[in-house]
């Protein structure tokens, strides 16, 4: 009796923990994500360079919010989207270099290095350094959308 009971304690044990490794899962990995979140990230840089609004647009969900360095918080599609209008005569293009991305499917976040082109008071475009944190949603849909865009310049003597 005793050997059955222990026998079915790690019968149910081991059930749960699949179980929950399953549901946990979902069947989900953030590497099966991850290429489809670095073609997104290359969108600013493709909107930018074709001054391409409805692009860059379409990038934020509704209720997204975008925190620019040196600059007042953006909240909504529409103001984020007014923002990137009054920036396209002086950004130029723009780079992402993912470095870490994790999260669920609902939600993922991703953090790292990227380089923007912006044009100096000589009228040339020049390289500037920054870090980012960008937070995806999964949609309706199916696709994903940031909802929130947070990003700081490297400053040229930062010290690591």
């Amino acid at each position: 009796m005793r050997y059955l009971m222990l026998s079915l304690f790690f019968i149910t044990y081991a059930c749960s923990e699949q179980t929950a490794k399953t549901k946990s899962g979902n069947g989900f990995s953030i590497e099966e994500v991850k290429p489809l979140i670095q073609s997104l990230g290359k969108t600013w840089g493709k909107a930018l360079r074709s001054k391409d609004i409805a692009r860059l647009q379409n990038l934020y969900d509704q209720n997204a919010h975008y925190l620019p360095d040196d600059d007042q918080a953006f909240h909504g599609n529409e103001a984020i989207s007014a923002y990137w209008k009054a920036s396209l005569d002086f950004v130029g293009d723009i780079q992402l270099n993912m470095e870490t991305l994790d999260g669920t499917k609902e939600v993922l976040y991703e953090t790292g290095n990227g380089i923007v082109k912006v044009m100096n008071n000589e009228g040339q475009f020049v390289d500037v350094p920054f870090k980012y944190v960008n937070v995806w949603k999964l949609q309706e849909d199916g696709s994903y959308k940031v909802v929130i865009d947070m990003f700081n310049d490297i400053k040229p003597d930062a010290v690591h």
